[in-house]
């Protein structure tokens, strides 16, 4: 059995004012019908201002089974509100034993234990602390991928060895994250928006793919040249999206040996590039890819200093 419920689905029929009491009254319907009948995928999507907690805590109570693959909340992020306090004895006590996707966006997280079978892990705009989210995958064996963006209150991510099967990382717009401690031995693929001499990463050896992607980062570029070969040698496919470029690509001894595909996105949407900036340098950077066999590069100039 699979439920899905948008809340955006019904705004076009329903006035604003009376949308999350709507929402909640079909939803509630529909869950009595299914209690005990062994939900597979729960995906639960409320865009309002407004949230029925005693609601959707009895939903979660339905949801949550032993039989449980997939589950998605997503609840409306309201400034300065109090964070909805996701209730993780559901998922801990056995009943979310066979979870292997879980996104949550918008409330407080604090797990207690890992879960067995997750493999993919989504957490946006979620209040939880370094600690707490180290407990859950140093107990989650057989996690893959974990995606975090807009989680305040994480400053050191901890990426323990026992995952051996963690490949991929996504991190965006954690704003208070000073340090990733991967030792992580297969991670292979990492998405981030910020260069790593700002966030330290820890292991990085077997990393293949990366994406740098930030558009207020200056020097993306420069640094991609000057820094990766050292601390990525084996990078086959990097992509750079950089707000401006003031210095000129480098010239340096290290080069990308197993280098395939690169991409470059220049793009500034306040600011300016430096007039002195030589885009002809990036050559240096092909130059010292000889295995490369795809470059793309685009670049958009909203004013000139």
């Amino acid at each position: 059995m699979n439920l899905t419920f948008f809340e955006r689905l019904l705004r076009l029929a329903c006035e604003q004012d009376k949308l999350a009491l709507k929402f909640t009254e079909i939803v509630d319907q529909i869950m009595k019908k299914h209690t005990g009948s062994g939900v597979k995928t729960f995906k639960l999507e409320c865009c309002g201002s407004r949230i029925y907690a005693s609601r959707l805590k009895s939903w979660l109570k339905i949801a949550v089974n032993p039989q449980l693959e997939e589950l998605v909340v997503s609840l409306p992020v309201v400034y300065d509100a109090k964070h909805y306090n996701f209730p993780c004895p559901l998922l801990f006590n056995g009943s979310g034993k066979s979870i292997s996707y879980l996104k949550l966006k918008g409330c407080a997280f604090q797990p207690m234990a890992g879960l067995g079978c997750l493999r993919k892990m989504h957490l946006s705009e979620v209040h939880i602390t370094g600690e707490d989210l180290g407990c859950l995958l140093s107990n989650s064996f057989v996690l893959e991928e974990l995606d975090l963006s807009k989680c305040n209150n994480i400053t050191c991510l901890k990426i323990p060895s026992l995952l051996n099967q963690f490949n991929h990382l996504t991190v965006s717009r954690c704003k208070t994250l000073e340090v990733i401690e991967n030792k992580a031995p297969n991670l292979c693929t990492v998405r981030i928006d910020t260069t790593l001499v700002r966030l330290p990463f820890g292991d990085s050896l077997r990393v293949k793919n990366l994406e740098m992607l930030w558009p207020f980062e200056y020097n993306l570029v420069y640094y991609a040249r000057a820094e990766l070969p050292q601390i990525m040698p084996n990078l086959e496919t990097l992509g750079i999206s950089s707000a401006a470029e003031v210095l000129n690509t480098p010239i340096v001894p290290a080069k990308f040996l197993h280098l395939k595909l690169l991409e470059i996105c220049l793009s500034v949407a306040e600011g300016a590039f430096s007039p002195a900036y030589d885009y002809l340098s990036l050559a240096f950077f092909l130059d010292d890819c000889p295995v490369l066999e795809t470059f793309e590069l685009s670049v958009s100039r909203s004013s000139v200093l």
